[in-house]
């Protein structure tokens, strides 16, 4: 790769931009999730750590940084004052006693592959075992420890290769999965702690499925005390015909009562200027002028608001999903009522997020008073099983435990030291 740049170097014919595909040359289960892409590619990257590389026209090994920059021509490296040209893909991976590199501030476990996008940005993706990603998702999506984190485990590998397999929503970004809460939020080594490594591990493989394939394993903060089917969350949606997604009582989100910078995610109020509202409008393409009234229509079945008339003085508009309800009132749920008050609106509610699948904060309660994850696991999603080797091994089907309710409702959860 990286020629007269005092390091070993070995030219190549050009060859062809290799597909990444669910599993690597050694038969294990990666993932590509898209680091710099679409308006976050920048012009150059910055990749660090002692590794060998191979490009569509070089291959090679380095030390230290090396920088590649997006050229009309294709991808440029540079390293220690040197260049080389190395075609339109380029991949790194570490080869020192350290089993991760650098990009930018980020560490990453895998090879790291840059691309050139356009003619003057590079696109990167971080190609992982799907054991080693979960390790960076865990720990970001989920708090506490024990039942819990083994349940974060399961659901966000399932997530993974149900994103990566059948969702595919980032296929024309050229990878499986974002690393924001479009997604999971992963953040690479960085993010890692011993108590989340210790749940991907006494987890290893194991995916929820239906009918023999990973399930969308959807899952949120806090149900407010009962999640919402997911035909009423998003209605019309392929999503709909998920029968695992049912609306089952919560009563252990209240668990987060008393824990600070969470305790508002059960119960919370809030008060919304009109003006406020009518400006979210308007960047949707509503303007109904200075906004006098807010009308629910209609609610789901759990309480949840599906339909919300909003009254103003050049017209009227109507919001017919909870995620655009959310949207335009920017509240934590849809789970809410509201009471006019002047110019404002006073909203009372329940619960953040969509409400849909795993309520990780009811997940937390319930590992709190002594459910297993399976037993977990098997509340929030109704008729699947848990299956072995991510999907090809042996399967155990979920039974919803009985919840036996106690004074989780008034204790604090206490947060594990180390882990955030």
């Amino acid at each position: 790769m990286f020629a007269r740049m005092g390091i070993v170097l070995v030219l190549a014919v050009a060859v062809s931009c290799c597909v990444i595909g669910v599993t690597d040359a050694a038969g294990e289960q990666t993932i590509r999730v898209g680091l710099y892409y679409g308006s976050t590619a920048p012009r150059s990257l910055v990749v660090s750590g002692v590794g060998a590389g191979q490009a569509e026209r070089s291959k090679g090994r380095f030390e230290g940084e090396v920088r590649v920059t997006a050229g009309s021509d294709g991808l440029r490296l540079e390293h220690k004052g040197k260049r080389a040209s190395l075609g339109r893909w380029v991949e790194f991976w570490p080869t020192g006693t350290k089993p991760w590199l650098a990009l930018g501030d980020a560490t990453y476990r895998g090879k790291l592959r840059i691309e050139l996008a356009g003619r003057s940005r590079v696109k990167a993706m971080n190609i992982v075992p799907i054991e080693e990603y979960v390790r960076g998702v865990v720990a970001n999506e989920m708090f506490a420890d024990g039942a819990a984190c083994k349940v974060q485990a399961v659901i966000s590998r399932t997530f993974a290769m149900y994103v990566r397999d059948f969702e595919r929503k980032h296929r024309s970004d050229g990878f499986d999965i974002c690393t924001t809460g479009h997604c999971q939020v992963y953040r690479g080594v960085n993010s890692e702690r011993p108590l989340a490594d210790q749940a991907v591990d006494g987890t290893r493989g194991e995916v929820l499925t239906y009918r023999g394939r990973p399930i969308f394993s959807a899952y949120h903060a806090n149900a407010g005390g009962i999640t919402q089917p997911v035909d009423e969350a998003w209605p019309g949606s392929v999503r709909a015909k998920f029968p695992y997604l049912r609306s089952v009582d919560s009563p252990y989100d209240a668990a987060v009562r008393g824990l600070r910078g969470y305790d508002w995610c059960y119960h919370w109020r809030r008060e919304i200027r009109a003006e406020e509202i009518a400006k979210r409008l308007r960047t949707r393409g509503k303007d109904v002028g200075d906004v006098r009234d807010l009308v629910v229509r209609r609610t789901t079945s759990t309480g949840r608001v599906r339909e919300l008339e909003v009254l103003g003085s050049r017209g009227r508009t109507r919001l017919r999903r909870p995620s655009e309800v959310r949207a335009a009132l920017n509240t934590p749920s849809a789970r809410f009522e509201i009471r006019k008050a002047g110019s404002r609106f006073e909203v009372t509610g329940w619960g953040r997020g969509h409400g849909v699948g795993l309520s990780q904060h009811g997940a937390m309660g319930m590992s709190k008073a002594g459910y297993s994850h399976e037993q977990i696991l098997g509340h929030f999603y109704r008729g699947v099983a848990l299956t072995s080797d991510y999907g090809r091994g042996r399967s155990r089907s979920l039974t919803p435990p009985e919840l036996r309710m106690g004074s989780t409702e008034t204790t604090p959860v206490v947060v594990p030291p180390g882990v955030s």
